[in-house]
């Protein structure tokens, strides 16, 4: 498993090793020791101790890169991994939103294509896990199903909000390309907006997407008081947010077949890992409001003459703006279908939303 000690991939680990399977983590090398990062949040979530088998019996980390050719690793340990899977999760990915265009590119598309040359070398039957995401959908709105994804164009106006979206939908044809080629099976992933589990947050988690709009907000320039923030949108917007546990464990049950015949032979199916209830923009502009000392206020258009404040804020959530003015629903039949033993998410609703924001951030005290 690629990614394995990020946000999502510390609870596919976990959900893995609490079955008492060995998990193999390609952990990113040069950043946060991969193994301390599990453990420490296999500690916070009360699991090591109730694991089946000894840690080290069932988690081995091998630091990669996969950006480079062989993940970097020597071409016979490159082969080893290989061979002794049974399943191959790639779960890595560069998530920003703006900027780092190359960065994001290099990780998502060019890591996708060495991740699946390490998949080549596997058994014939081992089965692809790839996590993309929902918002491969780039600019449509509406109803989106699971065959829904933008045509590829070139440039800017291409049908998707940003290189990130674009990567995305390019590693899902690599991987479609992949399986066709080989007479291979791989199953597609494509989540909401990840959050963390509410109340039951650990400290232990890495940054999630959401969590740019607190830290855009918590400090900025200005006088004592609530700060006005103008955001141009659509006050009928909305996003999916779901939280990372119930994804993990969806997933999870999808790739195990439980409650369903499987993915069945070659080929490629393709899930949405989704809220059934979508998030007013709103009502995720209160939780902010709850947390920080500003006041939102959702504009049909950008100001023209933003405040020295809004240019901070702006500038800090400039990959999310495009998003304040999407209105769609994600088909979930297939989730629902395949599913079918595990409780619905929790409502993400604007107590639940206040725990997103810096995790466990106090109510801001300020005067009106």
């Amino acid at each position: 498993m690629t990614g394995g000690a990020g946000f999502l991939g510390l609870h596919l680990v976990r959900e893995r090793l609490v079955r008492g399977r060995h998990v193999t983590v390609l952990a990113h090398a040069g950043g946060a020791p991969g193994r301390e990062r599990i453990e420490r949040f296999l500690a916070a979530t009360g699991e090591i101790g109730r694991l089946p088998a000894p840690l080290g019996e069932l988690l081995t980390v091998v630091p990669v890169d996969i950006g480079q050719p062989l993940l970097g690793l020597p071409r016979l340990e490159h082969r080893r991994l290989a061979r002794i899977a049974d399943e191959v999760w790639h779960v890595a990915a560069a998530v920003e939103l703006h900027g780092r265009d190359d960065h994001v590119w290099r990780t998502n598309v060019l890591g996708t294509q060495n991740v699946l040359r390490l998949a080549s070398l596997a058994p014939r039957e081992t089965p692809f896990r790839h996590i993309s995401t929902a918002f491969v959908a780039g600019t449509r709105q509406g109803h989106i199903s699971e065959d829904d994804v933008p045509v590829n164009g070139n440039g800017s106006g291409d049908g998707f909000e940003n290189t990130y979206e674009r990567s995305k939908h390019e590693a899902e044809n690599l991987v479609r390309d992949w399986a066709g080629r080989l007479g291979r099976r791989a199953l597609i992933f494509r989540p909401g907006v990840l959050v963390p589990p509410g109340p039951r947050s650990v400290p232990e988690l890495p940054s999630h997407t959401l969590s740019t709009f607190y830290r855009g907000a918590s400090r900025l320039p200005g006088k004592a008081g609530r700060t006005v923030l103008r955001l141009g949108g659509d006050p009928r917007a909305r996003l999916n947010l779901l939280p990372v546990d119930w994804a993990a464990d969806a997933m999870a049950c999808i790739a195990s077949g439980d409650g369903a015949s499987g993915e069945g032979a070659a080929g490629v199916s393709t899930v949405h890992v989704v809220h059934p209830a979508d998030a007013p923009i709103r009502t995720i502009a209160a939780a902010l409001e709850d947390v920080c000392p500003v006041r939102i206020r959702i504009t049909p258009a950008m100001p023209g003459e933003p405040t020295a404040a809004e240019r901070v804020f702006y500038r800090r959530i400039a990959g999310f703006l495009p998003y304040l003015h999407h209105r769609r629903h994600f088909d979930d039949s297939t989730l629902k279908k395949r599913t079918p033993g595990l409780a619905p998410p929790p409502p993400i609703d604007r107590t639940y939303l206040r725990f997103c924001f810096g995790v466990h951030a106090p109510v801001a005290k300020t005067s009106a």
